[in-house]
């Protein structure tokens, strides 16, 4: 455990704290040690636009996951975001940790809220654990779960199962409980980084997707996935067609552009996908909702919206705690990339040339 400067990133003045090596017992009054050491935050006090305490970067190939738990019980209660960077990796229970990172805002509405990222061509990868530590069962009274859990692998399922508290998409955590032991669930999709409500650096969506139609059409497929509670890889067919400019008004009037989704004939169903025509350049606030057909008044009415919010909270829906909805912190990079996108490759190299620029400065070159 080691402090690398008191200074993450021009978006995060805070220190930056950097984890390596194995997960054992005894890390986290390690890390509570570090960050006693060379953090003076309390998270209580952090403004109601949110903040953090301290940034983590992580590599790690794993170990004890009981450590791995708490160790993300320690982030969230201290505000501090976990951060993988390009060229490491993050496995077994360092990925539980990341999980654990977190921001705080002094607004009640607020509170708590997920702050974890990964840089393209970082690796995040989680398999189900195969033995488990004597203090399991106080790990999980300590944190709500009804039943003391036992040693089998059936009943660690039900332990990462209860890994919904970090907000994991509760599908991959059946996926990961299904695995052999040299088998891993790696976030190397944006569709992964949706699952694992899980953030790209907080850059301009530009830089992630340039096109704003193609950039529309992926966030739509997200909103389509939440509505309809399936992946959003498996909704891409249905948004096939070309953006269809002032396609209707919504109930006060404005023009809307979007795309109509197949396969639904309009009316009481939601049939468009679609943004305010002055906001389709998605350069800034823009508010992209699922939309009925056209009612007896000629207008359409949203189902659900994605409120995409650069400098302020993007949200997918309201409503519930801000830790358990997809809820972020300046703009949700991913959403604007197909689903199926490669985190590494070219968006690795666009990040190699300048991921170290922008975090120091908050600007990207011309």
């Amino acid at each position: 455990m080691t402090i690398q400067s008191m200074q993450f990133s021009a978006g995060k003045s805070v220190p930056h704290l950097h984890y390596e090596g194995e997960v054992i017992e005894g890390d986290l009054e390690r890390i509570a040690a570090a960050v006693s050491q060379y953090v003076d935050c309390d998270p209580k006090t952090l403004p109601d636009t949110g903040g953090n305490c301290a940034v983590i970067t992580l590599t790690s190939e794993g170990g004890n996951y009981v450590e791995g738990l708490r160790i993300a019980h320690f982030f969230r209660e201290n505000a501090i975001a976990t951060w993988v960077k390009t060229g490491s990796y993050c496995y077994s229970a360092c990925a539980f940790a990341f999980l654990g990172g977190s921001g705080h805002s002094s607004w009640p509405a607020t509170g708590d809220y997920i702050d974890r990222t990964i840089e393209p061509g970082g690796t995040l990868g989680f398999h189900a654990p195969y033995v488990v530590a004597d203090s399991l069962g106080e790990l999980v009274a300590q944190y709500g779960v009804q039943e003391v859990l036992g040693a089998s692998r059936e009943n660690i399922a039900l332990m990462i199962d209860q890994l919904v508290y970090w907000n994991v998409d509760d599908g991959v955590l059946s996926r990961i409980t299904n695995m052999g032991a040299d088998e891993a669930y790696t976030a190397s999709t944006a569709q992964d980084l949706y699952l694992l409500r899980t953030a790209l650096p907080d850059a301009p969506r530009r830089l992630w997707a340039p096109d704003p139609a193609e950039a529309l059409r992926n966030a739509c497929m997200r909103l389509l996935a939440h509505h309809e509670d399936v992946w959003p890889y498996d909704v891409r067919d249905r948004l096939a067609g070309e953006i269809a400019y002032n396609i209707g008004t919504d109930d006060r009037g404005w023009a809307l552009s979007g795309y109509e989704l197949t396969g639904n004939p309009g009316g009481l169903t939601v049939s468009y996908c679609a943004v305010h025509t002055t906001d389709a350049h998605l350069g800034a606030n823009a508010d992209i909702a699922l939309y009925y057909g056209p009612g007896v008044e000629g207008h359409m009415r949203p189902a659900l919206t994605f409120f995409h919010r650069p400098e302020g909270w993007s949200t997918l829906g309201t409503g519930g705690t801000a830790a358990q909805r997809i809820f972020q912190k300046g703009g949700i990079g991913h959403f604007f990339l197909p689903p199926e996108a490669e985190l590494g490759g070219a968006h690795a190299l666009t990040w190699r040339l300048v991921g170290e620029d922008f975090l120091k400065t908050g600007r990207l070159g011309q």
